[in-house]
């Protein structure tokens, strides 16, 4: 009698992390679209206003990007973390804290030097991510206490204490009782270099390098690798795998971090409830769908910064903006099960063998 069993492919085709993305978002479109026929609209109107209204302008275009910074600096967060497979949930709490740290070195220093006070308040910004991630980081290599419920639960800590501070201490007297920290001074503005594409993308683009050279192609992302992959290896190759799970996470949280940082500085110029919209939980998803590759999560955070616009400005013609939503989710859950399909396969086995 024969039986059937699941088995890990001995060889997996290069681009299948591409491809499972391409069909996940395929999948996407086709639900969408099917959504779209439900609410009796024309999907391919209104995936072409999308477009045209997200990249369709250089001011669209750089408002997509904008979008796209948070959501690359925390997927790559992520991704670093995962090197040494963890998994961070807290990014949405480490862009609060990076805002956070920043604007306490703001209000608690005074620099004339405008550039050298920006690069000292990003720095603050990553530190800030870093220190959010702490405990969690602690927790798990002293206790092995898991991590996905730590970064969890730090978020509504991190949370709660930013709703504490622009109602308390940080309140701006002029917000008209609106609950906001004061505005930065203009002189910390970062500045803009295409359109209202702000110079974050910049600073994006490189930390988007750091961490391809961080995960593929230095000794610190190898032994990270080994960690990851057995602890009794680590151990044998004089690895300390505890080591490198504690100083991944940290500088995953700092991306995270400095992702607050450049959204207050570029955007919202102030610590509110709005710095960020759901990124840390979105980069997860960034994160998953390109396999945790930096090149990959650069790109697919442009993509789904894109959507982000596309989908809140398609509300004028009388379609839901979680549209874009539902596209995102359904991209990574075809991405997941095609992943699955390109990692496995069914073998049929003799019982008699």
């Amino acid at each position: 009698m024969n039986k059937y069993i699941l088995s890990k492919k001995l060889y997996r085709n290069e681009l299948a992390t591409f491809y499972s993305f391409l069909i996940g978002f395929l999948i996407a479109l086709a639900v969408g679209s099917l959504i779209l026929f439900i609410q009796e609209k024309n999907p391919f109107d209104v995936f072409s206003l999308m477009l045209k209204l997200s990249i369709g302008s250089v001011n669209s275009l750089s408002n997509s990007l904008n979008k796209a910074i948070p959501l690359i600096l925390a997927g790559l967060g992520i991704s670093i973390i995962n090197s040494v497979k963890l998994w961070n949930i807290g990014a949405e709490g480490q862009i609060f804290m990076g805002a956070i740290a920043l604007n306490f070195v703001y209000i608690n220093t005074s620099i004339n030097n405008s550039q050298i006070y920006i690069l000292l308040l990003l720095v603050s910004g990553f530190l800030g991510g870093a220190f959010c991630i702490l405990f969690p980081a602690i927790t798990k290599v002293l206790f092995g206490v898991n991590e996905i419920i730590t970064t969890l639960l730090t978020n509504y800590i991190v949370f709660g204490l930013t709703i504490y501070l622009i109602n308390g201490a940080w309140k701006d007297p002029a917000s008209l009782n609106f609950p906001a920290a004061a505005y930065v001074s203009e002189s910390v503005y970062l500045p803009t270099v295409l359109g209202k594409l702000s110079s974050g993308f910049l600073i994006c683009i490189l930390f988007t390098l750091i961490a391809y050279y961080i995960k593929d192609k230095s000794v610190f992302g190898y032994e990270m690798r080994i960690a990851g992959g057995s602890e009794l290896t680590a151990i044998y190759a004089g690895i300390s795998a505890k080591q490198k799970a504690f100083f991944a996470m940290l500088i995953g949280g700092g991306f995270a971090g400095l992702a607050g940082a450049i959204e207050l500085l570029s955007q919202t110029h102030r610590v509110s409830t709005g710095i960020s919209q759901g990124f840390g939980y979105t980069a997860i998803i960034v994160a998953a769908i390109t396999g945790m590759r930096p090149i990959g999560i650069f790109l697919v955070g442009c993509l789904f910064g894109a959507l982000t616009i596309g989908g809140s400005v398609i509300q004028t013609i009388g379609v839901s903006s979680y549209i874009a939503e539902i596209i995102q989710a359904t991209t990574l859950f075809g991405a997941l099960v095609a992943q699955f399909f390109f990692s496995y396969e069914i073998l049929k086995k003799d019982e008699n063998d």
